[in-house]
């Protein structure tokens, strides 16, 4: 924002070369990843604000933008040992909110064959799967599997968002089922409407309060699967146009 309040073209791109300064940015990083370290709990999590309780959430959160870090070969994501050791702390962290999420099912007595896929366990499948080499307790196996084979079986009953990410985290498995997700890819073309002006988009990806109901993180997640997935490089550039047009309009 504080680029497009820049008074005249000169200082709009004097404010972009601060933006794209690489030492300045390098340097942000480091401080980001030391604040992180610091507010991290003993048992792997993050809060909203320090002093609250661990949230899966924004765990989670951490979790996937950590992993898109990893995905774009940021190295110190890895190499760095006080970030990696950070990581995989989260990453057991929200194994174990999950584990407790299946013990509740069973707990109360719910029916484990209907659809008990809820938002944040797709948002898990989908964070969890950026760290496929961090090793599952053993202990925690049956309630992966689990999800897993929710994911498998209710992913047509998801929107759009919640279909690309699972698309995503049944396609980076080690033994993943990448025929389930080659036919959400497969659903999710089939049903985008496209035009020469707009490009490529969904009429239902539509905004709301939840962090769910984000039409321009929605479109990017889908940019990814397409990417990602089937490497569909006609989709991804067709997906663009939609988000250059939400710049350009909004």
């Amino acid at each position: 924002p504080w680029v497009l309040d820049a008074k005249n073209e000169t200082e709009r791109k004097n404010r972009l070369g601060v933006l794209f300064d690489l030492d300045r940015m390098g340097r942000e990083f480091a401080l980001s990843e030391k604040e992180l370290q610091k507010r991290q709990t003993v048992n792997g999590g993050w809060s909203w604000f320090p002093g609250m309780p661990e949230s899966w959430y924004i765990t989670q959160h951490i979790v996937a933008g950590m992993g898109h870090l990893d995905h774009l070969n940021v190295k110190s994501v890895r190499q760095n040992p006080d970030t990696w050791n950070m990581v995989q702390k989260a990453v057991q962290f929200i194994d174990g909110e999950a584990e407790r999420a299946y013990r509740d099912l069973i707990k109360y007595k719910v029916n484990l064959d209907a659809n008990n896929l809820s938002y944040l366990i797709v948002h898990y499948l989908y964070a969890r799967s950026f760290f496929t080499d961090v090793e599952l307790n053993p202990e925690y196996k049956t309630s992966f599997d689990y999800w897993m084979g929710q994911a498998q079986k209710y992913w047509l009953g998801n929107s759009k968002y919640m279909q690309g990410m699972i698309a995503l985290a049944l396609n980076r498995q080690e033994r993943g089922d990448n025929k389930t997700a080659f036919a959400i890819m497969e659903s999710l073309k089939q049903n985008a409407t496209r035009n020469p002006e707009m490009g490529m988009y969904y009429k239902d990806n539509a905004g709301g309060w939840y962090w769910y109901q984000a039409p321009i993180e929605t479109q990017a997640l889908l940019i990814e699967a397409f990417n990602d997935v089937t490497k569909d490089e006609q989709s991804v550039e067709d997906m663009k146009v939609w988000l250059l047009k939400q710049k350009q309009t909004q």
